[in-house]
């Protein structure tokens, strides 16, 4: 019991550590642009209240910068006390990708494969913020039974998450750039918890993760970390020869089978707690009446492990060693994000106190860029619009006069004109108008130009404040109005079946995968 109960604080504390380190670099970013001081300018700003109560014992130390500096990033890759760490699937990914060895990325992932290969998959079962997602997923799964719906326990392969893995380093070799960092769950919940402190969006995090967690309720449980997370695999390869595991006392063990089902891997602690799928969360443990179950000291026994792929096969390994060395014999430029994976102003010491936001568009042979500064502004606050258009193909800025209209749109009724339409011409290139836009709401910005002898429209949608989220609101009330059906449905089955004096049933649903 105490031991999941310090498993579950190393689990929320690597959750507000990462939301420590982004409010540092949100800090960092008003620091450098010199508002902190300015109550006025810090009026309204993201996080304002906390960026205030640590500006004091920030800036009492003698080099404030250095500590700001000293802990960025996320778990993909982070400075934290200066030190470099960086997730050994992102070194591996990017060396895979460059297709050469940068030795300080390299070292970076020293720590966690050093722990890997003392400890096993522990990144995974204590500091992963997705596998604590995923197994409060895994707990509401419970809570649909009462609601008399049955999810499907389809199962699939815990291979397959080795040939993902194999897949995706080959690919990243293929196309110079790197995959796993757009949706490795871990690296994409940092960069929502860091999106979410600075106020950017999350739309295509969110959705990568609901999609993730809604197949796991619905149809698999514990789907990624058991078939698919490619970090889980290599975790599993670095840590199997792990000296510290889950051990059985077999003079104690009565066959009860209760550390079956709690198992997250969905293994049989008994016979398989040794096997390179484990990854030490303990929970076996925790449930075994008898303790027969224990964390010892010792190596794996192949002849016990072989089922469930305890190491790869040596023709594997040396194949996949021998094309690694292909792959660096012919290094190329690498396409991808800062490794840091943060927002780009969390790390820019010369943006704006107030981030511009950019919103591009196409027209006919044309390039059109709006930028907003402030990119959300307030209420009553003047906004700086900048159009920027370029024909692409031909290198050359177009120099015509442009029309820009802003209206407010309403969910009911027709939008209301804030700015009637305004003609200017291009001054250095870029076109300059400035709107106040009166209340929270959206609003858009038209565009009016000419594009091959006729007008084209363009439409942008800027945000002021913090309207009321009206489709939002609708969204919760259509899963409120679902979630009343589904209770009255189970209410009435429940009562149906006392009616008519039998007892439930029909089992749980298995759905037919693939093992």
């Amino acid at each position: 019991m105490i031991l999941q109960i310090i498993r579950r604080a190393v689990q929320a504390g690597v959750v507000l550590l990462l939301a420590a380190i982004a409010t540092l670099s949100l800090y960092a970013h008003y620091r450098a642009a010199r508002v902190i001081d300015d109550e006025q300018l810090m009026a309204g700003l993201r996080c304002e209240n906390v960026v205030q109560a640590i500006h004091p014992y920030i800036d009492r130390l003698e080099d404030p910068a250095a500590l700001l500096d000293a802990n960025k990033g996320t778990l993909w890759s982070m400075r934290l006390g200066g030190i470099s760490i960086s997730d050994p699937l992102a070194a591996l990914e990017a060396t895979a990708a460059s297709k050469h060895v940068h030795w300080p990325l390299i070292l970076s992932a020293a720590i966690p494969v050093l722990l890997t290969l003392i400890l096993g998959r522990v990144f995974c079962s204590w500091i992963c913020p997705a596998y604590l997602l995923l197994e409060l997923t895994g707990k509401l799964r419970k809570f649909l039974r009462l609601a008399e719906i049955n999810p499907a326990e389809v199962k699939f392969s815990p291979r397959n998450k080795y040939i993902v893995l194999l897949a995706g380093l080959a690919l990243a070799a293929f196309f110079s750039a790197p995959l796993f960092a757009l949706v490795y769950p871990p690296a994409v919940l940092s960069r929502t918890i860091h999106a979410w402190v600075f106020g950017t969006t999350l739309t295509g995090m969110v959705l990568l993760l609901g999609v993730i967690v809604l197949f796991e309720m619905f149809v698999s449980p514990r789907w990624w970390c058991r078939s698919v997370c490619p970090g889980g695999a290599l975790y599993g390869w670095l840590g199997w020869l792990r000296p510290v595991r889950v051990k059985l006392r077999t003079d104690q063990c009565t066959a009860c089978a209760e550390c079956h089902p709690v198992c997250e891997e969905g293994l049989d602690p008994t016979t398989q707690s040794a096997s390179i799928e484990c990854d030490n969360c303990g929970v076996c443990i925790r449930h075994c009446p008898t303790k027969a179950l224990h964390f010892g000291i010792g190596l794996p026994e192949p002849a016990r492990d072989r089922p469930l792929t305890t190491a790869p096969h040596s023709l594997t390994a040396t194949s996949v060693l021998l094309a690694g060395l292909l792959l660096l014999l012919t290094p190329g430029e690498a396409r991808g994000h800062h490794i840091l994976g943060l927002p780009h102003y969390s790390y820019k010491e010369n943006y704006p106190q107030r981030p511009t936001l950019e919103y591009p568009a196409k027209t006919g042979p044309y390039d059109v860029l709006l930028t907003s500064y402030p990119g959300v502004p307030e209420p009553g606050e003047p906004a700086n619009l900048a159009f920027y258009i370029k024909d692409q193909k031909a290198g050359r800025v177009y120099s015509e006069p442009i029309t820009v209209r802003v209206l407010q749109t309403h969910t009911f009724g027709d939008s209301t004109v804030i700015m009637e339409p305004t003609t200017r011409g291009s001054f250095d290139n870029e076109y300059k108008f400035h709107v106040t836009l009166p209340m929270d709401g959206e609003y858009i910005v038209e565009l009016s130009m000419m594009v091959e002898g006729r007008t084209e429209v363009i439409p942008f949608l800027m945000i002021a404040g913090e309207p009321t989220a009206t489709a939002s609101t609708a969204v919760a009330g259509g899963l409120a109005l679902l979630a009343a059906f589904v209770v009255i449905r189970a209410v009435q089955k429940k009562r149906q079946r006392r009616a008519a004096g039998g007892s439930p049933s029909g089992g749980e649903f298995v759905g037919a995968g693939t093992t």
